[in-house]
């Protein structure tokens, strides 16, 4: 309904229902009694309305709305029993209802939001229906959409009849990777200066883990008793003890005349195999005799660099025997304290390093023909390490490789079993004088 015009043009009003009971609002809110307006007015009004609008109507849904859509039981509101009045929508002015003890009937309209108050008149809904009801048109298009469903059935059919020609590819190809040879043709040896074995089990070590779950471990390998760094990489390297290498002490006396017998790098190079050698501390240099290694890097590095020589030597052509020293862990032990906080960071820092060389070994297709071996020289307490105690001599002793057993134990293993054990992995003779000897548990291919 539209806004009527008072008569003296001032404000207009709004049309109510005929009820004499009903009440309607001014602009200031108070009541005023609604006037009666005949039935010949009202059927005039309407008349012009319809004419001016051509044909469509204003519909507007609120308590006031025309007579036509009141019912007769519609509940009356008394001036006496309005409390206060209030909006239904702010942004319709017009529609303001009165809040009083109202008892509102089940099926009475609800308001209806400002953006749908004008919608189409009801004349043009059946000329928007009748255009849409052509469904047989869309009828054959339902049905020809299975006819084309057969078709690829005998196509299906066909597929079989090549697929039985790649099952004989798909059974000769385990065959195929079955044939290169499976053995050791590689030995590196990773030595991780001054850790014990319980410290792998409170640092992060996922890389050592994993390695430890693939092949066969040691907690409890023992060193030699002059457990400083020179002496037991000599007995690591030589299969001797001290008193045959004659490296006694930390450091060797002015005027020593080298050490007494052959490294595992001199046998390896006499029985024609190449060798390497990466260490991150300079005195290691009295381990290197006659031109044994034929690349290596001597000079005091950290961590991170001798990973990186470590890396490029596999990427360049991994050695038959190379052998890596990583210096930090003993560092930080002789810096901070053994089992320290930080010694446990240095020790998760070396294996993340150690997974870079395993992920190299097998990006370059060495992994699966290298025998890998992860130890260390010693151990250490307090600040410092050289005791013929437990926590300074005992120490971890790791062995992964083609026919290597996964998730074996081995017991009494001594640091001077190393040398042995990759000679025997080179099929190298093993000289009678050594006091070490294979660890023969990771070739049970041999028993």
């Amino acid at each position: 309904m539209l806004p009527q015009v008072s008569p003296s043009g001032s404000e207009p009003t709004l049309p109510l229902p005929s009820d004499p009971q009903r009440q309607r609002f001014t602009r200031s809110g108070r009541y005023r009694p609604r006037k009666s307006l005949s039935k010949k007015l009202k059927i005039l009004l309407i008349a012009v309305l319809a004419l001016l609008v051509q044909g469509c109507t204003i519909v507007r849904t609120s308590p006031m709305s025309s007579p036509s859509t009141q019912d007769d039981d519609a509940p009356v509101v008394s001036p006496e029993a309005v409390k206060e009045v209030a909006y239904v929508n702010p942004d319709d002015v017009y529609q303001r209802v009165p809040i009083p003890e109202i008892i509102a009937r089940p099926n009475r309209a609800k308001p209806v939001p400002l953006q749908s108050m004008f919608i189409p008149t009801p004349s043009t809904l059946p000329q928007t229906a009748v255009p849409l009801e052509p469904p047989p048109t869309a009828m054959p298009v339902v049905i020809d959409a299975p006819t084309f469903t057969p078709t690829p059935l005998p196509t299906a059919t066909s597929l079989p009849s090549n697929t039985p020609t790649p099952v004989p590819i798909v059974v000769e190809i385990p065959t195929e990777t079955a044939t290169p040879e499976s053995g050791i043709k590689y030995v590196v040896i990773i030595s991780i200066d001054g850790l014990r074995p319980d410290a792998l089990a409170l640092a992060h070590t996922p890389t050592l883990d994993e390695l430890i779950e693939q092949g066969a471990y040691s907690p409890a390998a023992q060193t030699i008793v002059q457990s400083f760094t020179l002496p037991s990489h000599a007995s690591m390297l030589t299969g001797v003890v001290a008193e045959k290498h004659g490296l006694l002490d930390a450091l060797p006396y002015i005027g020593w005349p080298g050490l007494n017998v052959p490294t595992v790098f001199n046998m390896a190079h006499d029985a024609g195999f190449t060798t390497g050698m990466v260490f991150g501390k300079e005195k290691l240099n009295f381990l290197l005799l006659n031109d044994s290694v034929e690349s290596f890097c001597d000079i005091d590095l950290h961590d991170e660099l001798v990973k990186d020589k470590a890396v490029g030597f596999v990427k360049k052509g991994l050695p038959h025997l190379l052998f890596v020293h990583f210096p930090d862990v003993d560092a930080v032990g002789h810096e901070f304290g053994w089992m320290s906080e930080y010694q446990l960071g240095a020790v998760t820092y070396v294996d993340g390093l150690i997974g870079e060389i395993v992920a190299e070994l097998k990006n370059n297709s060495y992994w699966h023909n290298t025998l890998l071996i992860v130890t260390a020289d010693h151990g250490g307490h307090g600040y410092r390490h050289g005791d013929d105690s437990p926590v300074d001599r005992t120490i971890p002793w790791l062995a992964v490789g083609p026919g290597v057993p996964k998730g074996t134990t081995i017991e009494h293993i001594n640091i001077y079993d190393t040398t042995a054990t990759a000679l025997y992995a080179l099929d190298v003779p093993i000289p009678e004088y050594f006091d070490g000897r294979p660890v023969m548990e990771i070739f049970p291919q041999a028993n």
